[in-house]
């Protein structure tokens, strides 16, 4: 993906995140549904990102 393209998207994620922390903090409802989606969606980068290190510092000793 190309930087601009990486751009574009990572702006319309904050701009979907910001839309929805200001919906949350005027109606004092948290949208538990999309909570626990947030949360295995995180759960599964971080996975993903320890797994990526874990073979890199296997390189280092």
């Amino acid at each position: 993906m190309r930087n601009e393209d990486s751009l574009k998207l990572n702006s319309i994620v904050y701009i979907l995140v910001l839309e929805t922390i200001i919906n949350e903090y005027k109606t004092k409802e948290v949208n538990m549904e999309q909570k626990q989606k947030a949360l295995e969606v995180y759960k599964k980068i971080e996975e993903r990102k320890a797994a990526e290190n874990k073979k890199y510092h296997m390189y280092q000793y």
